[in-house]
């Protein structure tokens, strides 16, 4: 019964530091200490650290110590406390062990408590990590550093190994191995993240690395974290097709909106862009709920010069845009460019959901400005301005239209017309006044349709004055 009793003690004690739920780790700078605190309500370790250590192969005694070394373990369980201090003495290790403040003789009690915890604290810190990452190296190769690495619960302690098998000299392909090996087994994304941002110059070497690294952002919940990695490794890295698809996958599942503009960003900072890549990341601001962020990204993905694919891609993101302002912003920004026959049509579309008259106004004006629009693209502009609530609006709009070159008979119709539905007198008379040098020697039709418009003129003041400018 005590053999048991004595068994069920030792198993909880060594299990008890890695299963605690609470460990704190703290630094020295001044001393190049490292403490490592941690309690689980009923047992506390607290192990101070100093200089290199190592241990023996089979993890329960210490190898050797620096001369400016110093290991203290102590562990309280139930109000009874055990110490192990270990230092070097003239390049010999010494070893003293208490119990509670009473030093007791190390042979043959320490020695013995000392091989049972020793081999669960290398795994829960980083005493001996570097001749353990050399040993299971030499060993077994980069399978044998994972292989240890599995075995431990704390991610700061498998961030601490793995970059210390980054600095072995391991071959590139295994790299991507490494890579997802040690993200599926990190559930922190600050330490996953410090290791793919620590080894990012090599992890950048090949193709396949570079593909894993960026799978693996999509393990990271944090949009902040995520996008870190990214954007440093855009900054030194020439993205393919297939890794954009990655990334812009990794971002579709941020929440935020502020960081997804940020990778998208970064994306569009590619001196390689080609059109499929930058088709790809225009069809995905449409994730984008912000107008303000989708905005940002349709106008530098403008600056660039984009395929007819890449803008009608373009023209189904301002689809989605709810913000008037924001819409005019953007087609404003589309229409600095000569634009192919069928993304105008579609683009005219797009302002009948516009839904301020100031706002339709500006991209009308703009449209009849720096576009060279066929007649039925000019009568679906005019049926657009035709819909619109504002007199005011109206009429500046088709005074413009009046204004473009290749004026034809059907289009002058279609401008008089819309004048006709104008309520007030005074926007109606400016509109057909403006017209009627063109009426005067255009065809019977277009004069009918200017007579048929005037008699919609209320005021006879308003009247006149239309009808002799016609006769003029």
């Amino acid at each position: 019964m005590k053999f048991f009793k004595l068994l069920a003690f030792v198993l909880f004690s060594v299990s008890a530091f890695s299963q605690s739920a609470s460990t704190h780790v703290y630094s020295s700078g001044k001393d190049s200490k490292v403490t490592y605190k941690n309690s689980d309500g009923f047992n506390s370790f607290n192990i101070e650290i100093r200089g290199t250590i190592e241990v023996t192969d089979d993890d329960k005694d210490i190898k050797s110590i620096s001369s400016d070394g110093y290991l203290e373990i102590t562990k309280t369980s139930f109000g009874s406390r055990r110490t192990i201090k270990i230092t070097a003495e003239d390049k010999v290790v010494k070893r003293e062990y208490f119990e509670g403040r009473t030093a007791v003789n190390y042979e043959p009690e320490g020695r013995k408590w000392l091989a049972e915890i020793l081999p669960e604290v290398v795994r829960t810190t980083t005493i001996a990590a570097e001749s353990r990452v050399n040993r299971f190296y030499a060993k077994g190769g980069t399978q044998g550093v994972l292989s240890e690495i599995d075995q431990m619960k704390s991610d700061y302690i498998k961030s601490h190994y793995a970059n210390l098998l980054m600095k072995k000299p391991v071959q590139e392909k295994d790299y991507s191995l490494i890579i997802s090996k040690v993200s599926e087994r990190m559930s922190s994304d600050h330490y996953l993240s410090q290791f793919l941002e620590n080894n990012l110059s090599k992890f950048l070497q090949n193709k396949e690395a570079t593909q894993a690294l960026f799978t693996a952002t999509n393990r990271l919940g944090s949009d902040h974290y995520k996008t870190q990695v990214i954007k440093e490794a855009l900054r030194d890295q020439s993205a393919t097709i297939e890794n954009v698809k990655i990334i812009l996958a990794s971002s579709s599942r941020m929440g935020s909106d502020h960081y997804k503009t940020e990778v998208l960003t970064s994306l569009m900072r590619q001196s390689n862009l080609t059109d499929p890549i930058m088709t790809e990341i225009i069809s995905s601001s449409k994730s984008i709920n912000s107008d303000h962020y989708r905005t940002e990204i349709l106008t530098k993905a403008l600056d660039r010069k984009l395929s007819p694919e890449s803008y009608q891609q373009a023209v189904e993101a301002v689809k989605e845009i709810n913000s008037d302002h924001y819409i005019t912003q953007v087609i404003k920004e589309m229409l600095r460019n000569p634009i192919d026959e069928q993304s105008l049509t579609n683009l005219l579309s797009v302002t009948s959901s516009i839904e301020s008259d100031h706002y339709r106004t500006e991209v009308l004006t703009s449209l009849l400005k720096k576009q060279d629009l066929k007649e039925e693209q000019f009568k679906k502009l005019v049926e657009y301005c035709d819909s619109m609530g504002s007199d005011h609006y109206k009429s500046q709009t088709l005074r413009t239209a009046m204004g473009t070159s290749n004026m034809t008979d059907g289009k002058m119709i279609a401008i008089i017309k819309a004048a006709s539905d104008i309520h007030s007198d005074h926007y109606m008379t400016e509109v057909l006044t403006q017209a009627a040098p063109y009426v005067r020697s255009g065809s019977n039709e277009v004069k009918d349709a200017y007579r048929s418009a005037a008699r919609k003129i209320n005021s006879e003041t308003y009247y006149g004055r239309a009808m002799r400018a016609m006769d003029n």
